[in-house]
Order: C-alpha cells, then sequence, then structure tokens
C-alpha cells in the first residue's frame, strides 16, 4: 500500500505500540484489557493527539468499519501539511465509527487538533487492517513466539538437538572425534 512519510512513519510506531500492548510481563494475551484501560485514560491522553497520536489511536482499535477503500487508500497518500490533506469531515463520509468509539471520537473532536488526530487515526487503523505488507497478525506473533519459547522452528524441530548435530558435524570436519562417535 503507497502512503505518504507521515503515514509511513506513524504506521510503525502504531505497529509498535500495538506490540506493546499484546502481551503482558509473563507473556500473557493482555491486549483486552490493556485498550479498555487506554479507553478509560483517554481524557488525559489528549495532551497527546498533536505529538504522539501513535500513542492515541490505540483507543479507537477496531472502532473503524471502511465504506470506501478508494477514499481510505488516497487519504493514506497525503501529508498532514499538504492542502489534499483531507478534513474529517469530509473522511467521516467513509467510515462508520463503531457504536463504543462515538463517545470517544466526540471527546477528541472537542479538542483543537481533534480533527486532524480523527483522520490520522481512521488511516492508521485502515493501514493496520488492509496493508498486506504490514507485519503479521497478532495471534500468528504469540504462535511463533510460543513455539521459540519451546526451543522449536517453523518445521516443529528442536532448535538444541539440530545445533548439536551441526556442532558435531563440524568438529568432524575439523579432524576432530564427534560425539557421535
Amino acid at each position: 500500500m503507497k502512503q505518504s512519510y507521515y503515514f509511513s512513519e506513524l504506521s510503525s510506531s502504531y505497529d509498535a505500540e500495538i506490540q506493546d500492548l499484546l502481551s503482558d510481563s509473563e507473556g500473557k494475551s493482555a491486549l483486552k484489557a490493556r485498550l479498555a484501560e487506554k479507553r478509560q485514560e483517554l481524557h488525559s491522553l489528549l495532551a497527546m493527539i498533536e505529538f504522539a497520536p501513535e500513542m492515541v489511536v490505540p483507543v479507537f482499535y477496531d472502532g473503524f468499519a471502511f465504506t470506501n477503500p478508494k477514499a481510505m487508500a488516497a487519504a493514506v497518500q497525503c501529508e498532514p501539511d499538504d492542502g489534499d490533506f483531507p478534513t474529517w469531515d469530509r473522511l467521516s463520509g467513509f467510515v462508520k465509527l463503531e457504536a463504543w468509539a462515538q463517545p470517544l471520537a466526540d471527546a477528541v473532536l472537542g479538542e483543537g487538533a481533534g480533527e486532524e488526530f480523527m483522520v490520522t487515526a481512521a488511516c492508521l487503523e485502515y493501514v493496520r487492517k488492509f496493508d498486506t505488507a504490514a507485519p503479521a497478525a497478532a495471534a500468528e506473533d504469540d504462535e511463533d513466539g510460543e513455539r521459540r519459547e519451546r526451543g522449536e522452528d517453523e518445521d516443529g524441530d528442536d532448535d538444541d538437538r539440530d545445533l548439536g548435530e551441526a556442532g558435531d558435524d563440524w568438529l568432524a570436519d575439523q579432524g576432530f572425534d564427534s560425539a557421535k562417535s
């Protein structure tokens, strides 16, 4: 998906923020609980909508439905300082807010930079959902992480055994007796 520099940079930061919210310190899934916390803390987060929007956008995670993908694809190619950056009034005709997200949007739109932030939030969510070059889904990341914790590669092989065999082979190639002998 072609993106402006603005959305390319922010989508990377937004993805990192979502990755941070995915699990707790014990590695257990925590996304729902952490999103709920962020949504409750929205009023204290509003001060960041201009200088760190990627920290606030998670309150709208899965809060948008996109009715016009072409319009959204065009919006993510715009820079805020350009004359073609859409207004929220214009862009809101191409998105539908989930019912639970409307009060959050109302709070954001009460801020001076609220309209630009809502455009940014909708665009970042669009990129997160539809950019095929985006990082793997959270469920896939969790599965890969669990596999690595068990010491398995994608084929389910044990990494320790493979490394041991490789070490033995290397020793044999160097003229030493391997542990296999």
